[in-house]
């Protein structure tokens, strides 16, 4: 039973981990190699040693205890998840200033079409995120948890402040687009005094190609922005991590 118990819990935290994690929970990696992948990273944590908690008494208790480790499992990826997001929906608000999100992305197996500047920023911060080492400290983040909080159960103040850093996708996200918003304005003015000056001037045949050029090239500017902003979210999310993992009980 120590042996099973020492995978057990390991895998049950990583199938969580590999449920909302960037790359990991990805919908184009088939279930059966998650799993596989998810027994592999566990083996290596049960080889690396505990603390384990104990197995429950009963299959309700077993049950209840499994849930909660994979939902801590899956609060730890979560993070991950939300700073790859951030990046993504930048280019969304971008895309919706420019009048660009009528082009969408199919074939990459998302639930839905999204805008191809979502896309496109999603998988920038994705690299940035990568070569930070973010899935790193994502691993290790599960394997210090069975030290300081082996239950599974956090804080109601961790809770909340993970709720919180959620927020960071609209607040950041808006930030790093805030160069398109400002670009997409100046254009629109400058368009709308031409169109007033010159009424005869046909605004959908001038005024949409200069808006959709200019934003593109005001993003395609910005783009070196993401790997700092990267970084301030990774700091952010480490915090959150750490206070995650503290033993709420």
């Amino acid at each position: 039973m120590m042996w099973f118990s020492a995978a057990f819990w390991p895998f049950l935290r990583m199938t969580g981990v590999f449920l909302t994690a960037p790359i990991l929970g990805s919908s184009s990696i088939p279930v059966l190699h998650r799993i596989l992948m998810s027994a592999l990273f566990a083996s290596c944590l049960a080889a690396w040693g505990g603390p384990w908690p104990p197995l429950p008494d009963g299959d309700f208790a077993i049950v209840y205890a499994g849930i909660l480790q994979i939902s801590f499992g899956a609060g730890i990826g979560l993070v991950g998840q939300i700073i790859v997001s951030t990046i993504g929906s930048a280019g969304e608000i971008a895309g919706a200033a420019i009048g660009a999100n009528f082009a969408r992305t199919a074939g990459l197996s998302q639930s839905s079409n999204p805008p191809t500047l979502y896309n496109i920023l999603y998988w920038a911060g994705m690299m940035v995120y990568l070569g930070a080492g973010g899935m790193f400290w994502t691993i290790a983040a599960v394997a210090r948890s069975f030290h300081t909080c082996p239950t599974g159960v956090p804080s109601a103040v961790a809770l909340l402040q993970l709720a919180s850093y959620a927020g960071v996708i609209l607040d950041s996200g808006t930030v790093l687009a805030l160069p398109a918003l400002a670009a997409a304005l100046a254009l629109n003015i400058a368009i709308g005094l031409a169109n007033a000056l010159s009424p005869s001037l046909n605004i959908f045949s001038v005024g949409f190609p200069v808006l959709f050029l200019g934003g593109i090239w005001v993003i395609g500017s910005s783009i070196f922005f993401i790997e700092p902003m990267v970084g301030h979210l990774m700091l952010a999310g480490a915090h959150k991590l750490s206070v995650l993992i503290q033993d709420g009980t």
